[in-house]
């Protein structure tokens, strides 16, 4: 967390200077010269004041445009005129149907806000309870082996669908950049449903934009309010859920895309599969002790005696494998020095000693050798008994309270064996391996890690604005869209701007009074439902905080 301190130091240190030297600066002479006004005019070509502010207060940098309204109008004028009759019907079509999918999202996003709340609470009961009641902690029905921990952990695991992505928490920290980029791409997908939405009724925009506050982008349209207001409730309905049907179709499009294999062509024209060799290393942590002997891009085929050579996840199943597997073939070692080792480093109490505790194949005899020179040796060394061995020598092999793995990495058209004294769960912990290897020297080994990183929070993020945006919050656009469908609703009878001028002249205080009841419901609705929707939001946040705590 410091280096990423440290790192958003220097970057908004660097915003701000490039802001004060490059923003515009008066004048100094009273008359501009001919050099003066070339000189403004080549700069208001990439930095024109009159159609872009530029507003960085702190951590916070917003970059609004009207330069593109007048794009924005042609589109407008294109739509509406008699030639294009038909593009304007297929594209009201399609955001009638982005109207009915904002109604759908709406209504799951509310469930899933709801399911989520009410299953995030699971945990946290179990645990007040298994607290306040003393008898039923003593019931074996509750796994208390494993502690309360462990099953509120698991519970939290099994009844938590939506999982906040949370850098450094929940998420790798490197993968920050991914999920920014990945978010601000689909805020643009976003906007630009607002956009071209707004086009069909000749809406104008009034800026267009990007805002960037501490490490978090966004992009945003801005029409006049006035202009809005004077559509009818269905139409602004239309463009409020453009927005979040473009996030929609923009994910059926990358699950297309994956689904139909473009991108495993590429990896192919790129890549070859390694996975009847080995498996490459992809990545590694920085604080792991085989950094600097297990650099990425090695090529690992072998660990202890299994070999990775299969297409299926060898890796995961022999570090991970809670029972041990049989032992290997042993080395063979001078016998008389092996019986005149000690048998200090056997003994679990015993201090660090730098020396491995080995157990003969034939007999329960003990010795304390050098690992490295015995393990890392050529294969004629090894044996199964001790008649494989030459008469002076021992059959032995490391004691699996030794926890010795052995790497054995192919590089160069040679193998090298790699020691590793620990816990194998840490080796999977702090290696990642693939099966992708370049073609090419020149095409990086992360590029096929990062793009499909990139692609997973893609789709992610797209789908999770089309949801998030839908929810009646302030501020977002599902706020705005119930109270569209409210006006659509309240106003069906009536007819939308069309007055009953008979029952205005009779007085008809039946009718007045139902309106005003109408009217009532209307606004207890479009002020309940986001306060409701806002506190229920925010009781899901701290109980999936307490969860991940």
């Amino acid at each position: 967390m410091a280096s990423l301190g440290l790192v958003l130091l220097l970057l908004w240190t660097t915003i701000h200077g490039v802001n004060y030297f490059a923003r515009p600066r008066k004048s100094e002479f009273l008359l501009p010269t001919s050099r003066g006004l070339a000189l403004a005019r080549r700069r208001n070509h990439f930095w024109d004041t009159r159609t872009t502010q530029v507003v960085l207060t702190k951590l916070h940098l917003r970059v609004q445009t009207s330069a593109w309204n007048t794009q924005h109008d042609s589109l407008a004028r294109a739509v509406s005129s008699r030639p294009r009759a038909s593009l304007r019907a297929a594209l009201t079509y399609f955001y009638n149907v982005g109207c009915a999918m904002g109604l759908l999202g709406t209504l799951l996003s509310l469930g899933l806000l709801l399911w989520t709340c009410g299953n995030a609470l699971v945990p946290l009961a179990r645990a007040a309870l298994l607290s306040l009641s003393p008898s039923l902690q003593s019931s074996p029905a509750l796994l208390l082996k494993r502690g309360l921990d462990s099953a509120v952990e698991e519970a939290a695991a099994r009844s938590t669908m939506i999982k906040p992505l949370i850098p450094g928490v929940t998420v790798p920290l490197n993968h920050l950049p991914a999920i920014l980029l990945a978010v601000f791409l689909s805020q643009i997908i976003h906007e630009l449903g607002h956009a071209v939405s707004a086009a069909l009724d000749a809406v104008p925009i009034m800026t267009a934009g990007a805002s960037f506050t501490v490490v978090v982008p966004a992009a945003f349209v801005t029409f006049p309010a006035t202009a809005l207001e004077a559509l009818k409730p269905f139409a602004r309905s239309r463009i409020i859920a453009a927005g979040p049907f473009h996030n929609l179709v923009f994910w059926c499009f990358l699950l297309l895309v994956g689904r139909i294999g473009a991108g495993d062509f590429l990896t192919h024209m790129l890549y070859r599969d390694v996975s009847n060799v080995g498996r490459v290393v992809v990545g590694i942590d920085g604080d792991s002790d085989l950094r600097g002997y297990l650099p990425v891009g090695s090529l690992i085929t072998k660990l202890d005696d299994a070999p990775l050579q299969s297409a299926a996840d060898q890796w995961t199943a022999y570090l991970t494998s809670t029972s041990p597997s049989a032992p290997g073939l042993g080395w063979c070692v001078d016998r008389a020095g092996y019986l005149e080792s000690p048998q200090s480093c056997c003994d679990p109490h015993a201090p660090f000693s730098p020396l491995t505790c080995f157990v003969a194949v034939s007999s329960p005899d003990k010795g304390c050798l050098d690992a490295i020179p015995i393990l890392t040796g050529a294969e004629e060394q090894r044996c199964s008994t001790d008649v494989d061995c030459y008469d002076a020598a021992q059959c032995v092999r490391p004691d699996e309270a030794a926890h010795i793995l052995r790497l054995t990495v192919h590089a160069d058209g040679q193998d090298s064996v790699i020691l590793w004294s620990g816990p194998l769960l840490e080796v999977h912990e702090q290696v990642e391996v693939g099966i992708l290897l370049p073609r090419f020297r020149l095409v990086p080994l992360w590029l096929h890690r990062s793009t499909r990183l990139f692609w997973d929070y893609l789709k992610m993020a797209t789908l999770s604005l089309y949801l998030f945006n839908l929810l009646p919050l302030p501020y977002l656009d599902g706020a705005q869209f119930v109270r569209a469908l409210l006006d659509m609703t309240f106003e069906a009878d009536t007819g939308y701007d069309e007055y009953d001028m008979e029952a205005l002249e009779a007085a008809a205080t039946a009718d007045q009074g139902v309106r005003r009841n109408r009217g009532r419901w209307k606004e207890r609705l479009g002020k309940g439902i986001p306060v409701a929707t806002t506190c229920l939001f925010v009781l899901s946040t701290l109980l999936a905080l307490a969860n991940i705590q």
